[in-house]
C-alpha cells in the first residue's frame, strides 16, 4: 500500500515503474521547496522522473536545451509557477494530462506554444502550472503528454504499412 507521498513499491504489468495518480502527486506543503532552478549556458539541462516542483522553478537558456518533464513529478496543492527566460535556445516542458496548465509567455522572433490541450483532463483540487516568460530567437513547448497515446515507433509501423498497402 502507498500514501499519497510515496511512489508505488512495485513496477506496473509492462515492468516499467508507472506515472503517480492524481491522489499520489500531490504531497504536503512542508515537502514542497519554495524556489530552485536550472541554467544551460551552450550546454543542456533535464529535469525528469520522481522529484517535487518547487512552488517557483527558474529556468534559463542561453545557446542550451532545457527539458522540464512534470510527467511523474510530484506537486504540491495549489499553484506551482515555471518562470522561462530562452534566449536563442530551447525549453520544453512536458506535463500530465491531471496538471491544471495555464500558460502565459512572449515569444520575440520565437515561439511560445502549449500543445495537446485536448489530453488535459484535471479534476477538482488538481495541482496547477502557470508557465510563464520571454522567448528571444528561441523556442517554449508546453505540451500535455497523453500516456495512452502509441510511441513514435508504432505511429511509423503503422504509417509504413499504411504506405506499402500491408
Amino acid at each position: 500500500m502507498t500514501t499519497p507521498f510515496q511512489p508505488p513499491s512495485s513496477p506496473g504489468a509492462t515492468g516499467l515503474p508507472q506515472a503517480p495518480t492524481a491522489t499520489q502527486m500531490i504531497v504536503p506543503e512542508e515537502m514542497v521547496p519554495a524556489a530552485r532552478g536550472v541554467t544551460a549556458f551552450l550546454s543542456s539541462q533535464d529535469r525528469a522522473g520522481d522529484w517535487i516542483l518547487p512552488r517557483l522553478f527558474r529556468a534559463v537558456s542561453f545557446w542550451g536545451d532545457v527539458s522540464i518533464d512534470l510527467t511523474k513529478a510530484r506537486f504540491g496543492a495549489g499553484t506551482s509557477r515555471i518562470e522561462l527566460m530562452v534566449i536563442m535556445g530551447n525549453v520544453e516542458v512536458l506535463v500530465p494530462p491531471d496538471v491544471r496548465v495555464d500558460c502565459d509567455g512572449d515569444a520575440i522572433i520565437g515561439s511560445f506554444d502549449v500543445e495537446g490541450q485536448k489530453w488535459s483532463t484535471p479534476v477538482e483540487g488538481a495541482p496547477t502550472v502557470h508557465v510563464t516568460g520571454t522567448a528571444f530567437l528561441g523556442s517554449v513547448g508546453v505540451r500535455i503528454v497523453n500516456p495512452n497515446a502509441p510511441s513514435w515507433i508504432k505511429m511509423l509501423k503503422t504509417r509504413w504499412k499504411e504506405v506499402r498497402g500491408a
